[in-house]
């Protein structure tokens, strides 16, 4: 099969990574690197043995495809040009600044017959993958993604920045829409928020917490998953599953735990063989495959078969408009706007 041409637009902390993996996969040719600071994008185009172009349209007509990895702001605007040639486009998550702009690209996709995919890259995270196939149905997901405040996506707030992720994934888990979310945050460098925490329930019942931050000293990326086939948690740093399951006859028949208290009338013994006897543990660990690679095979392959990619437009839309509920949420409900002045009272 020919090399699909492809290209960069945006080489920055996450774009200089694409453009490394691209220049490595034997169906790819990257034909070129954009970049607005000229010094940045040639020393990435020499460093992956490719052309600088200063800007989108030079390169438009020399590809198959496009990846942009621009600030979430200029999305649009990048990215409209290349859906509207018809041209494939794998965007950077989130898919827009805002849902309104989100929304003009996955039209313009569409009626275009063009593909467009966004780089919810937690989707081809081993660990994600195999605890997914882990679980039955889902009745309770409660996701934690905190990390150092590294001063980067300050464009955006951390609903966008890394709650996102977390959205996509639930809503990947349920297969729901979402029917009501109640949410709080604050804001402690700003101007956007840091800290947020946002409870979602969806259409068939399912109830999803999460908590998103960029103030914490350490990072954490977890998801746990309560299912009708027992708790599985998902450590998507180490890549680590741990499942949790009541053996065969109480998973059977779950009036048998009355049973099992009236033959062992001692609490203490009953809390000890809780987790060797009557709950099975096992503790897998994921593939070490890179998740920003298999993203991007995902996008060659649908170019090559005009496929549709595992996280695409309509999905991106679905999680922004989410995102914009949470984000409604914290408006009616700040903390930050309703504590007291505790100086000015001391003062008095």
């Amino acid at each position: 099969m020919n090399c699909v041409k492809l290209a960069v637009v945006g080489v920055g902390a996450l774009g200089q990574h694409h453009a490394r993996i691209l220049s490595t996969m034997p169906d790819v040719q990257l034909v070129g690197v954009v970049d607005s600071r000229e010094q940045q994008g040639r020393e990435i185009a020499a460093k992956h043995g490719t052309q600088w172009f200063a800007s989108p349209d030079q390169i438009l007509p020399l590809v198959q495809g496009v990846v942009i990895a621009v600030p979430t702001i200029y999305h649009h605007d990048v990215g409209l040009p290349f859906l509207e040639a018809g041209i494939p486009v794998l965007m950077e998550k989130p898919l827009a600044n805002s849902l309104q702009t989100a929304q003009a690209l996955q039209r313009m996709a569409s009626f275009r017959r063009s593909i467009l995919q966004v780089g919810h890259v937690e989707r081809f995270n081993p660990a994600f993958e195999l605890l997914q196939q882990k679980i039955d149905r889902p009745l309770y997901i409660r996701a934690q993604r905190v990390s150092p405040y590294t001063f980067r996506s300050t464009d955006i707030g951390v609903v966008h920045d890394l709650m996102i992720h977390d959205i996509d994934l639930v809503l990947a888990l349920t297969g729901d829409s979402v029917v009501s979310v109640d949410a709080f945050g604050a804001v402690t460098f700003g101007p956007h928020e840091d800290m947020a925490v946002a409870r979602l329930k969806t259409s068939s019942g399912i109830i999803a917490d999460i908590t998103a931050s960029r103030m914490s000293p350490v990072a954490e990326r977890t998801i746990q998953v309560f299912s009708t086939n027992g708790c599985v948690a998902a450590d998507l740093n180490q890549r680590t599953v741990s499942c949790w399951q009541p053996v065969a006859p109480l998973a059977a028949k779950p009036s048998l735990v009355q049973q099992i208290i009236a033959a062992t009338p001692d609490p203490l013994t009953l809390k000890n063989e809780v987790f060797t006897k009557w709950i099975t543990n096992e503790t897998l660990q994921a593939s070490s495959a890179d998740a920003l690679t298999a993203e991007l095979n995902d996008f060659v392959r649908s170019i090559q078969t005009n496929g549709r990619p595992r996280v695409s437009g309509e999905d991106a839309v679905k999680a922004l408009e989410v995102a914009d509920r949470v984000l409604a949420g914290m408006a009616k409900w700040s903390w930050q706007d309703k504590m007291p002045n505790i100086a000015a009272s001391k003062a008095a």
